[in-house]
């Protein structure tokens, strides 16, 4: 084996072959395999550490793309001497990056789900960019609103009314999760949606969000969000998205007018109805819904209040109003003509706590 010494080799590279019987030549700069990048790692997990400081987390996960030179370099060695199956310098140099930044940040190598992902280019003279991506946050809680929202819009449908309070709550949340986390996007997912004139009390509705490439990756506690009448309260960090979303049951509260004066008959024959299945018949499909429990109370001549309980997504004004041929709605069970005014969630029961 006296022809391996006419080349310059460092100890670490003639280890890694599993080369023994030989003299300890001290060789780093001159190695004509890795020129000395093994006297670079503390350089390297320094600009790890340096590159990391905006990120909270416990995990990592670092991965490393050498320049080819590294790999023609040893495997131009290996074929002369005919060396075979043994750990080439990536392999080796991952380890070693990895066990040196492990001693020095105290942080943990999570090859399953790390908080973050350190991805090294290192080039021939060693120059390093580092590229960092953390995992996706999930995060879910509930919001409440507590400020009724005006919107003005000609020959707009309920959807567009719908998806307008959406956006709107969405832009608030998205806003003030960004200054927090500093991250990439943010996907909101609310469970259920309501007007902009509705309120939104009790518990709250149920939501989840989905945080990409955040500087936060762990939050140590529950935390609140208020701006503009909302107040988000997110208390929870799920493992992922639900496949489904869950069961939800909404307490509504409507006030309701009417074309005459109303009689305790009327209202008699609203308090009185057990659990109805509720058919809409909508442009493109048709759904059922669920009402459980029907409470009314007169508030004037041609006006009453009415809490119902029923399912989430539950279309309340097209029931009330009796709009494109809803069976049951409030004016066959009350048999008078019914007209909803505003009506707000006063809470929301999740089967499964959200």
């Amino acid at each position: 084996m006296k022809r391996i010494f006419s080349y310059k080799i460092c100890y670490w590279c003639l280890k890694r072959q599993f080369i023994i019987n030989y003299p300890i030549r001290k060789i780093v700069d001159d190695c004509e395999i890795c020129h000395g990048i093994e006297k670079q790692i503390d350089k390297i997990c320094q600009k790890v550490i340096q590159s990391t400081k905006d990120y909270v987390y416990n995990t990592l996960l670092i991965g490393v793309t050498l320049d080819h030179t590294f790999y023609d370099n040893e495997d131009k060695f290996r074929s002369r001497f005919k060396i075979r199956g043994k750990q080439n310098i990536k392999t080796s140099l991952l380890r070693e990056i990895r066990t040196r930044f492990t001693q020095i940040s105290h942080k943990k190598i999570d090859l399953n789900s790390p908080d973050i992902v350190v991805n090294l280019q290192i080039g021939k003279k060693f120059e390093t960019l580092v590229s960092i991506r953390s995992s996706t946050v999930v995060l879910s809680g509930r919001y409440k609103k507590t400020k009724r929202f005006r919107t003005i819009l000609k020959n707009a449908d309920k959807d567009s009314y719908l998806e307008i309070n959406q956006h709107y709550i969405e832009n608030i949340l998205k806003k003030k999760l960004a200054r927090i986390t500093k991250c990439e996007s943010i996907i909101f997912w609310p469970i259920g949606k309501e007007e902009p004139e509705s309120l939104v009390l009790g518990a709250g509705r149920p939501f989840y969000v989905s945080i990409k490439n955040s500087k936060i990756t762990r939050f140590r506690r529950d935390f609140s969000i208020r701006s503009e009448g909302i107040t988000f309260n997110i208390n929870k960090k799920p493992s992922h998205l639900p496949i489904s979303p869950p069961h939800l049951i909404n307490k509504v509260r409507c006030f309701v007018y009417c074309s005459e004066n109303l009689k305790s008959s009327h209202l008699k024959l609203i308090n009185s109805t057990g659990i109805k299945i509720v058919k809409f018949n909508n442009k493109r499909n048709k759904i059922w819904k669920f009402v459980y429990r029907m409470q009314s109370k007169l508030k004037s001549q041609k006006k009453f209040e009415l809490i119902m309980l029923c399912d989430n997504g539950f279309p309340v004004r097209k029931f009330i109003n009796g709009y494109e041929d809803t069976s049951p709605n409030l004016n066959l069970i009350s048999k008078v003509n019914c007209k909803c005014d505003t009506f707000d969630i006063l809470d929301i029961i999740c089967e499964n706590v959200c």
